[in-house]
C-alpha cells in the first residue's frame, strides 16, 4: 500500500471514532447507554407577608339617658381594630354640658385592641351640679353620646349636697291630726284644715364650706302628689319651722315643714322637693316619703 492510499484510511477510521462519542449519551465500561441523572430543583425562599399595622377607631360611645345630679354617670365607649397587629389606644373624653363649648373632664380612655377585633371600655363621668342635657366624645372621634342631667332622688336621711357646700336632707315625715310648735306664747296646736291632715316633714341644712353659705329658704320646698304642689303652713312665731338663709361655716339649720294634705294621702303618693334656680342653673331634689 503506497503512503497516500494509508493515510487516507487512517483519517476515515479517525472520523468514525469521533462520531461514536458526540452522541452525549452516557456509557458504562461495555458501552451500554445508562441514564442520566435528574437535576434536584433548587428551593426557592418563601417571603412572610408583613401584618398590616393597627387601626384603631372610636365605633361608638353611649351614656345613660339621665343621669342624677350629685352622681356618677358612665360612658361605653366601643374601639374598633381594623389593622392587622394590636393596638394601643388612649383619649381623652370630652363634655359639653349644657350650652358651653366642648371642655375636657379630666377622664381618658386607654385600652389595648386586639388585631380584627373590638372592645368596649367604660369611663366614669364627673358629676354635675344643675339640670341640664349634657353631650360627651372622645378627643378627635366623631361619635357622640347625649344624654341629661336630672333631679336627684333620695330617701329620707340622705343628703344632697349643693353647689355651695350646703348639704340638705329630709330626716322625718310623719301624719299627724294636729301639729304642735313652740311660739312667742308657748305651745300651739294647730288643727288641720276640714277634709285634711297634717304631713309633718322635719329639715336639715348644714353648712359643710369652709365659709358662710345660704341654705335653701323653705319657699324654695314644698311637698308633691303627683304634680300636684301643697305649700307648707307659714306661723310667724313658729320657732320649730325650718328657715333657711345665711349659715356659718359648720352650721346647721333645722326644723319643720307643716302641710295640709288630704285624708287619702299615702306616704307612698308624696314627695318632698327642693327646686331652685341659682345662678348657674337649677337644681331639684326630690325625697320620698316611704322607708
Amino acid at each position: 500500500m503506497d503512503r497516500r492510499a494509508f493515510l487516507a484510511t487512517a483519517a476515515a477510521v479517525t472520523a468514525g471514532c469521533g462520531q461514536a462519542g458526540s452522541s452525549g449519551t452516557p456509557t458504562d465500561g461495555a458501552g451500554t447507554a445508562t441514564d442520566t441523572p435528574a437535576e434536584s430543583p433548587t428551593d426557592t425562599p418563601t417571603e412572610t407577608p408583613t401584618a398590616a399595622p393597627p387601626s384603631v377607631q372610636v365605633t361608638d360611645v353611649s351614656a345613660p339617658s339621665g343621669i342624677e345630679i350629685g352622681t356618677n354617670g358612665t360612658l361605653s365607649v366601643t374601639l374598633e381594630n381594623a389593622g392587622g397587629r394590636e393596638g394601643q389606644f388612649s383619649a381623652p373624653v370630652e363634655a359639653r354640658i349644657g350650652t358651653g363649648a366642648w371642655a375636657t373632664t379630666g377622664r381618658t380612655v386607654s385600652a389595648a385592641v386586639p388585631a380584627g377585633e373590638s372592645v368596649t371600655e367604660t369611663v366614669d363621668l364627673p358629676p354635675n351640679d344643675h339640670v341640664e342635657p349634657a353631650s360627651y366624645r372622645l378627643a378627635e372621634a366623631d361619635p357622640v353620646a347625649r344624654t341629661r342631667f336630672v333631679a336627684r332622688e333620695l330617701s329620707l336621711g340622705e343628703a344632697h349636697t349643693l353647689p355651695n357646700g350646703v348639704a340638705l336632707s329630709v330626716e322625718a315625715a310623719e301624719f299627724a291630726e294636729a301639729y304642735t310648735y313652740e311660739g312667742e306664747d308657748g305651745e300651739t296646736t294647730l288643727a288641720p284644715t276640714d277634709g285634711e291632715k297634717w304631713a309633718v316633714g322635719t329639715l336639715r341644712a348644714e353648712n359643710t364650706a369652709d365659709e358662710t353659705a345660704r341654705a335653701p329658704l323653705i319657699s324654695d320646698i314644698a311637698l308633691f302628689r303627683g304634680e300636684q304642689e301643697f305649700s307648707h303652713h307659714y306661723a310667724g312665731d313658729n320657732r320649730d319651722r325650718y328657715r333657711g338663709g345665711d349659715l356659718a361655716a359648720g352650721a346647721v339649720s333645722e326644723g319643720d315643714l307643716p302641710t295640709d294634705v288630704p285624708l287619702d294621702a299615702d306616704r307612698s303618693d308624696l314627695r318632698v322637693e327642693y327646686s331652685e334656680a341659682l345662678d348657674d342653673g337649677r337644681v331639684t331634689v326630690r325625697w320620698s316619703l316611704t322607708d
